[in-house]
């Protein structure tokens, strides 16, 4: 089946994917299985599972349970609750596997949702028609990925995913998880960007940090992987009270990724004879250098520039003194790259929300 998902370029006929793959504002109008948590009927999935919804509940179970949080750093919390299932602690194990259940469940009764498309959630999502229901029914495979997919806590979310298939006599997707997926959109990029016999920078600039490494590139496969020490991302304000704050931190963001561009390069640089092209993931809907407007951090770099991928060659090309090329890539598009042979699946970061990416696109 066709993904309706996808969008082809006028420009150079490539695929990018549309924003109306969002899973993150989508609506469970009704409960396709009840008395497992009805509560959060009428919620946005995002409002449902995320990590800040997972980080507030960790702090609250913490306290029933009498231990104390309240120096960790809610960026920690998901490596705690992993760490406390399989903890000698039976006082974090039990908070760990309360929170991990609760959340598990909700991912599974959100799979669930897809799967069934009942009318009442159709109805809820206005910008999907009938074949976008049609494709997540239809769909065989949902890759797990991202740091709560990860360790034990990713293999307690896909047993209780496949237990609320089993309550509601449904077959359920075929959940792979994916542990390592730190620099997974790095590697897609590499794989799919990269020209044979080269060395580049890779970036992927994500909501929390931007990930760079040093990636070389045999004949069709990945030949040397040097990461280096990730960055904070810095001004990633999306609200403002006005268009003159909004260019501001627009300027002020494009200016530190153009000094974190550069300084990576001539780093890498004095040991490496580098590509000229920068293959970048970034949090944002993108097709041939374009950003979404509306979303996310990143979204106000618009105001630069309509074509920001210029833009950022622009100043990249004189920094550098070379005629750098700058490829930009959604996120989780970046990241089902490295899926590219797997047939009908899509996918998904478990992150501040959901990142949805298909492997079947062609960039």
């Amino acid at each position: 089946m066709k993904n309706p998902f996808l969008s082809v370029s006028d420009i150079d006929k490539t695929e990018y994917l549309s924003a109306r793959c969002s899973l993150n504002r989508a609506v469970l109008a009704k409960l396709p299985l009840y008395g497992i948590e009805d509560g959060i009927e009428g919620m946005t999935f995002k409002d449902i599972f995320s990590t800040p919804a997972i980080v507030a509940d960790i702090r609250r179970a913490a306290k029933r349970f009498n231990i104390d949080l309240s120096r960790m750093p809610d960026g920690d919390l998901p490596k705690i609750l992993s760490q406390g299932l399989v903890s000698n602690d039976a006082r974090l194990r039990q908070m760990a596997e309360r929170v991990a259940k609760k959340f598990g469940y909700r991912l599974g009764l959100l799979f669930l949702t897809l799967k069934t498309a009942l009318l009442e959630n159709r109805a809820a999502r206005d910008d999907w028609d009938d074949f976008c229901w049609q494709y997540w029914q239809e769909l065989n495979t949902v890759i797990l990925t991202g740091g709560l997919a990860s360790s034990m806590l990713g293999r307690r979310f896909k047993e209780y995913i496949h237990s609320v298939f089993d309550l509601a006599g449904v077959k359920p997707y075929d959940i792979r998880l994916f542990e390592n997926g730190r620099y997974l959109g790095v590697m897609g990029l590499a794989q799919r960007l990269m020209e044979d016999d080269t060395s580049a920078l890779v970036l992927d600039m994500g909501h929390t940090g931007t990930k760079r490494a040093l990636v070389r590139k045999g004949t069709g496969e990945i030949a040397g992987f040097t990461p280096m020490d990730s960055l904070p991302s810095l001004y990633m304000q999306s609200r403002f009270d006005s268009e003159d704050d909004k260019r501001r931190m627009a300027f002020a963001l494009h200016k530190y990724m153009v000094n974190v561009i550069v300084s990576s390069y001539r780093e890498l640089s004095q040991s490496e004879e580098l590509s000229d092209v920068i293959p970048i993931s970034i949090a944002n809907y993108t097709h041939n250098g374009i950003l979404n407007s509306v979303r996310g951090g990143y979204a106000k770099l618009c105001c630069i520039g309509a074509d920001y991928a210029r833009v950022l060659e622009d100043d990249l090309s004189g920094e550098l003194h070379r005629d750098i090329k700058v490829r930009l890539v959604h996120d989780s598009t970046a990241s089902a790259l490295y899926f590219s042979d797997m047939d009908s699946a899509v996918c998904i970061t478990l992150g501040t929300g959901f990142g949805v990416g298909f492997p079947e696109i062609h960039i």
